[in-house]
């Protein structure tokens, strides 16, 4: 029985592109904000997976120089300013910093700390909250923007529990891209969609994977 092996955030990628998010363009990059930073690039409809099958490694890209820890031994990367762990430890920490914040009122021990913790905080109107949702999201478009820059895609996607806050999440995205990007003077621009298929996504990308290679 034939049989194709790939990595989680390929076959997610592949899965938007074939059924979702991605659907009828040539190009396209999803980024998935979880534990970690995960993404898939799909050009000119194949998986670009480099040389050695590890390419695409996106939430390892640095971002700030000698900065946070990386799980992967690195500093500074992405991952360690954009997943939804990261978030959680912004969270944690300002709350730590301001006994007076609101978001003790939402998450009452630290452990009760979630993604969406700090967003219901801003919805609240704490100033606190407000602060550690504006560094997210700076730092999140900062990383994105890179992603265009050198990819140039049609789609660029997001997904993860985060983008459960909608256009309270993409629409700040969208303008700090479009302050940002190289490309800011090109007629054609990349569209940032949030991703469609949630937990299917890998299962429908491996199920439309070559295995004849």
């Amino acid at each position: 029985c034939p049989v194709a092996l790939e990595n989680d955030a390929n076959a997610a990628a592949f899965g938007e592109y074939v059924a979702g998010s991605g659907k009828d363009v040539d190009s396209c990059v999803c980024i998935t904000l979880g534990t970690g930073v995960g993404g898939g690039v799909i050009l000119d409809g194949n998986i670009f997976t480099g040389c050695n099958s590890s390419g695409a490694e996106l939430g390892h890209i640095v971002i700030v120089a000698d900065g946070e820890d990386c799980t992967c031994g690195r500093r500074g990367c992405w991952e360690a300013y954009s997943s939804a762990t990261a978030l959680i430890r912004q969270t944690r920490a300002a709350m730590e910093a301001h006994p007076e914040s609101r978001l003790w009122e939402i998450a009452p021990t630290l452990d009760e700390v979630s993604g969406k913790t700090a967003f219901d905080g801003r919805d609240m109107g704490d100033p606190v909250a407000t602060e550690v949702v504006n560094y997210y999201i700076h730092m999140l478009g900062c990383g994105l923007t890179n992603i265009v820059n050198i990819f140039q895609p049609e789609v660029l996607s997001i997904g993860g529990g985060i983008c459960k806050q909608g256009d309270k999440l993409l629409k700040p995205l969208y303008d700090y891209i479009c302050a940002e990007r190289y490309s800011k003077n090109s007629q054609k621009q990349t569209r940032l969609e949030i991703a469609q298929l949630g937990n299917d996504a890998g299962l429908i990308g491996a199920a439309f994977l070559d295995k004849s290679e």
